[in-house]
């Protein structure tokens, strides 16, 4: 995978950015910067990834995510609840907001798990 959200323009602070790479040896991800609205996009294509992929655990390497907007909670939430049964979304270390939000509108959801370690 290895996907990139970004703009920028002369003189103007750039806009955040998302990178997301596969990681080594299991079926996953790594992303590092903030999913927002300038981002959506490259977010939604590598969560419709890990739909289509067959593993039972794909893994979502979140601890260098600075920020999840509601949006973009609402977009993983939604992946996840297009999941075959039987299979799950494992955060690894997510923002703290993005728990609570997750807490907060999709508590019955057995198809995300948190992990801190």
């Amino acid at each position: 995978m290895g996907t990139q959200g970004q703009a920028s323009a002369a003189g103007v602070d750039a806009p955040p950015r998302l990178t997301v790479s596969p990681l080594p040896g299991r079926g996953g991800v790594r992303a590092a910067g903030e999913i927002g609205l300038t981002t959506h996009e490259t977010w939604r294509r590598a969560l419709e990834e890990a739909v289509r992929e067959g593993e039972a655990v794909y893994d979502l390497e979140l601890s260098e995510v600075t920020f999840v907007d509601v949006a973009g909670v609402g977009a993983l939430a939604d992946a996840a609840r297009r999941l075959p049964e039987g299979r799950r979304f494992v955060l690894h270390r997510p923002p703290p907001t993005l728990r609570r939000v997750l807490e907060l509108f999709w508590p019955d959801l057995t198809a995300i798990e948190v992990s801190m370690s």
